[in-house]
């Protein structure tokens, strides 16, 4: 038997209203199981701060242009990413957490994903294992940056069957 892990996954999606959260046990190949779900609804001023960004970045350049409205709504979201986790996970053992941010701009004809959340700071804020930036490789590689998906469907399918 394939060891068994409890991990936390953290999404926040293109509404970027907020984060779903999901704890999960599963070996990574041919089990899962839903162990809790939850929804954290982003403060107005995070939200504000998302589509604002996301109404002004257009090109790889904006990106520096803006680099210091990214930088501070990275932090607020990496603190409200923190916050939620620390909330969910009480009293709750979790193995690891998989931190996908918030995708303020994605471009992937252009090899450009830019998410926002720093994962280095979620783990000092957690005290927890952190995987995060899973776009870059993949879009690197030729991929849309979306790699777990095709992932995760292939185990829904295996234990499904």
């Amino acid at each position: 038997m394939s060891k068994q892990y409890t991990a936390l996954g953290l999404m926040s999606g293109t509404s970027g209203d907020g984060v779903d959260a999901s704890i999960i046990r599963s070996d990574g190949k041919t089990s899962y199981e839903v162990i809790s779900n939850k929804y954290f609804q982003y403060t107005n001023d995070i939200y504000q701060g998302i589509h604002s960004l996301k109404e002004k970045i257009h090109s790889i350049e904006d990106l520096s242009t803006y680099s210091k409205n990214i930088n501070s709504l990275e932090k607020d979201i990496t603190l409200f990413h923190a916050q939620s986790t620390n909330d969910f996970c009480k009293n709750k053992e979790v193995d690891l957490v998989g931190f996908h941010g918030q995708t303020i701009y994605h471009n992937p004809k252009e090899k450009i994903s830019k998410q926002l959340g720093n994962g280095a700071l979620l783990s000092q804020l957690t005290k927890k294992k952190i995987v995060y930036d899973f776009r870059q490789n993949d879009i690197r590689n030729g991929g849309e940056g979306a790699p777990l998906t095709p992932i995760f469907h292939q185990l829904i399918l295996k234990q499904n069957k």
